[in-house]
């Protein structure tokens, strides 16, 4: 494939899940969109509320621009929690609740159209911690758009607190696509200015019943997705699911197509955690769970099977990665799992250390009721790993992208068939440098064909034949 197909081409893309402290799975598809378009060509811009923290008098424009992009590096390289700093901290939510009291009024006099300002990242300017994988996206990113508590304002006209959408008229002269990473209120009133599609990755807010997420306030940000700009679903079961939601038919939105995700998964990383020999306290044979530790994945099955198998008597761990949150949920994970030293909650990893952990795995287990796609069994599958997985949609439509794959899916009532896969786990040795070359290599060809599928959905969008 030409390298240089989207040369030329400038996309904005929301950074609204990376400026979060902990960055999740929508987060993985933002880096992997902006490595895979950077790679073919494109200038990325990221579209942020952040705005600079310094007076402009008295200093350049280069100047102004240079201390922009270095406080915002930070910025991004710690994140912010919003939702429970706004719950917990008083002096904030006082604080936000005046800006947006501020900058609604703004919007409002402004006839609802969001300013903008444009920061490009200079050739010669080099960000000293780009090592940090966690922020190792920058390094393709050549500027920001700053758009003051733009996040915020949808959101409110998701709340419907604001009586029409916010107005993002970015300039085609600035820019030539712009991408929401995940459905936002918002829309673009002028042709002249940059297409807007929408990124869906699930209606679980709508679906679960305990989903953080308010099931109204998302619906009408589905909703205003869908009746403000063509949309991209990242699974065909995510099209399928919204599209009754909203009582969509297929000839209604022509436009709209499946995009199928990236692995998160880097081959810079896997090449760096092929010559780490051990990691943390990992040190016999292992299989994997990664994910967030929320109640739908239902992890207490993955344990009881683990533990139910002969995996713990074959020496094996089970290692848990994802965040362990303050809450009833993770308390009682952590409860069910303190007696047992064959299983270690890892808590949240770096990009690195999952890329060892998925790297040296002997099998990837996922429990999950529900998902819109599902990253890490992609992962699994683009490293050609040893996987099981719950029998549903999302997860047969990733194990369907390659027929030679080694992903079982079991029905989540079969306990007994669960128990009976673990218990033919082989051991993958840690210490194996062959194995896991092969497992590099055919990652690097994995992505070769999920590239040209992906690409070709970005084309039609950039009138790119």
């Amino acid at each position: 494939m030409d390298k240089n197909i989207l040369k030329g081409k400038r996309i904005a893309i929301t950074a609204l899940e990376l400026e979060n402290k902990e960055h999740r799975g929508i987060s993985a598809v933002i880096k992997s969109t902006i490595n895979i378009l950077s790679k073919y060509g494109a200038e990325i811009y990221l579209i942020t509320s952040f705005e600079k923290g310094i007076e402009s008098k008295n200093k350049t424009k280069t100047e102004i621009n240079n201390i922009y992009i270095k406080e915002i590096y930070d910025f991004l390289n710690i994140g912010i929690d919003h939702r429970n700093i706004f719950k917990a901290n008083k002096k904030y939510k006082l604080k936000i609740i005046m800006e947006l009291i501020i900058s609604y009024f703004k919007l409002v006099l402004n006839n609802f159209l969001l300013r903008y300002e444009l920061y490009k990242v200079e050739n010669n300017y080099k960000y000293i911690n780009n090592k940090n994988p966690r922020i190792s996206y920058l390094k393709n990113v050549q500027g920001f758009i700053s758009i003051r508590n733009i996040f915020h304002l949808c959101r409110l006209r998701s709340m419907r607190l604001l009586i029409k959408d916010p107005i993002l008229n970015i300039k085609i002269k600035d820019i030539d696509l712009v991408i929401s990473s995940s459905p936002l209120s918002i829309k673009n009133e002028k042709s002249e200015n940059a297409q807007i599609i929408q990124l869906i990755h699930d209606a679980l807010p709508i679906q679960i019943s305990n989903h953080p997420e308010n099931n109204k306030v998302f619906l009408h940000r589905l909703k205003d997705a869908h009746n403000n700009c063509s949309c991209l679903y990242v699974s065909e079961e995510t099209k399928k699911v919204v599209r009754n939601i909203l009582n969509i038919k297929s000839s209604d939105r022509k436009s709209d197509r499946t995009i199928y995700p990236m692995p998160s998964l880097e081959t810079e990383l896997l090449e760096k955690a092929f010559d780490i020999r051990f990691l943390r306290s990992i040190r016999k044979p292992y299989i994997l769970f990664n994910s967030s530790i929320v109640e739908r994945k239902k992890v207490e099955n993955a344990i009881n099977y683990f533990l139910c198998s002969n995996l713990p008597k074959r020496n094996f761990l089970l290692c848990i990665a994802g965040k362990l949150h303050e809450n009833d949920y993770c308390q009682y994970i952590k409860e069910i799992c303190k007696n047992h030293r064959n299983i270690l909650l890892l808590d949240y990893v770096s990009e690195l250390e999952k890329a060892w952990l998925f790297l040296n795995t002997s099998l990837l287990i996922s429990t999950s009721s529900s998902e819109g796609f599902g990253i890490p069994l992609l992962d699994a599958l683009s490293l050609n790993l040893s996987s099981i997985a719950t029998e549903i949609p999302s997860y047969l439509e990733i194990k369907n992208l390659n027929n030679a794959n080694k992903i079982n899916l079991i029905n989540s009532n079969n306990k007994n068939y669960w128990i009976k896969n673990l218990n033919y786990v082989k051991n993958f040795e840690l210490d194996n440098k062959y194995n896991k070359r092969q497992r590099i290599n055919y990652f690097r060809s994995s992505i070769t064909i999920l590239e040209k599928n992906y690409l070709s959905s970005i084309k039609m969008f950039l009138n790119i034949d």
